[in-house]
């Protein structure tokens, strides 16, 4: 894609990382459950870095206490046990602990005035995403919310994306792609969306490397340039 001379007509966005910091929250949970299975508990930093290609690879990343692995590597009944307890202390955790970024309420404030459709597809399985998003008082803001695990794609696979523009009835090209990572923006690009990529998230690369349309430093800039392009 490329830059935006008019309007788009939808903006979906990333979670973690992009409408909130929530590595707290994360760090929190995961702590709980290593301890649960009797390993060491992961630092902020380690979960910071962890995060981004879903559940049960943080979770894998956590067990081995490295970032570059695969999750054949770790025990699957060893893993399957992680799972069940992480789920259990991230349920009842999921009120405490993040930071909406600032802007972003002003950011769905504006789409609502210029009648920009809103999208949350996040690899954070629906289980937490929507309840999260509800503590949060942002769920009732989307138009839309797809949770990890509802379809058996995940970001970068451009299906996920694809899948939430249909159900706002817009183009991809008519799309915006947001995120703070290199599988949302690879997702829009995929998808022929615009992108636009937040860097204080949890990116291990940056926007020099990931190419989006737009990078962005907070929502300040891209709220402005929201509300200066003209209806197509």
């Amino acid at each position: 894609m490329s830059a935006l001379t008019v309007r788009p007509l939808a903006l979906i966005f990333d979670l973690d990382g992009t409408l909130a910091d929530t590595i707290p929250q994360l760090t929190r949970a995961a702590d709980a459950c290593m301890q649960e299975l009797g390993l060491p508990g992961p630092t902020v930093e380690q979960v910071r870095s962890y995060v981004g290609n879903g559940t049960m690879m943080m979770l894998a990343r956590c067990i081995l206490g490295r970032r570059d692995i695969t999750k054949d590597e770790v025990d699957e009944a060893l893993l399957e046990r992680a799972r069940q307890s992480y789920n259990r202390c991230y349920k009842a955790a999921l009120f405490a602990d993040f930071e909406i970024y600032p802007g972003v309420v002003e950011c769905l404030e504006l789409c609502k005035r210029l009648g920009i459709k809103t999208a949350v597809a996040t690899n954070k399985p629906a289980m937490f995403a929507e309840p999260l998003l509800q503590f949060m008082g942002l769920y009732e803001r989307f138009d839309f919310v797809l949770g990890g695990e509802v379809l058996p794609q995940r970001k970068p696979d451009p299906k996920v994306v694809e899948y939430v523009a249909a159900q706002l009835h817009c183009e991809c090209a008519r799309c915006v792609m947001i995120g703070d990572s290199e599988n949302d923006i690879l997702a829009g690009q995929r998808a022929g969306m615009s992108t636009v990529f937040f860097t204080f998230g949890y990116s291990h690369k940056s926007a020099a490397q990931l190419k989006p349309d737009y990078a962005f430093d907070s929502y300040a800039p891209f709220n402005e340039l929201l509300s200066t392009l003209p209806a197509a």
